[in-house]
């Protein structure tokens, strides 16, 4: 199942994209990754991703302005955000533009990342089944 989801990672530190990556393929997920906001949102417009992970302080544009320009782009789009410095201000804006979740840098184990990646997996498997109820 985990095979046919597509994931695209935007954080400017380039070992834990290397680190996620590499996790994420062991997984089976299809990962992609991005140092740059911009080339983040180009990518969510040239193909389909299901989940996108996005740090909050990408350079070239604000995190929470790349969430946004996703999630206005393609609503079903599950979108994790991960922070180094979190404030009360961040985690709220995030939820109000829609994220599905919010991970704490550097990660308490990659297992955290793993459980939110697979909560928005089973909740895109339940729109779905949903969608296909209604088509049938």
């Amino acid at each position: 199942m985990k095979n046919k989801y597509k994931i695209l990672i935007a954080d400017a530190d380039g070992e834990l994209l290397s680190t996620l990556k590499k996790l994420l393929n062991y997984e089976s997920y299809m990962v992609e990754t991005t140092q740059s906001a911009v080339e983040a949102l180009d990518k969510v417009k040239g193909d389909k991703y299901h989940i996108v992970l996005i740090d909050t302080d990408i350079p070239d544009m604000n995190g929470i302005e790349l969430l946004k320009a996703i999630k206005d782009y393609d609503p079903l789009t599950q979108v994790i955000m991960m922070a180094n410095q979190s404030t009360m201000d961040k985690i709220l804006i995030s939820l109000e533009y829609g994220a599905n979740d919010y991970i704490h840098k550097p990660f308490a184990s990659v297992e955290h990342v793993i459980r939110g990646i697979d909560c928005s997996v089973q909740r895109l498997e339940r729109w779905r089944e949903a969608i296909l109820q209604i088509v049938k």
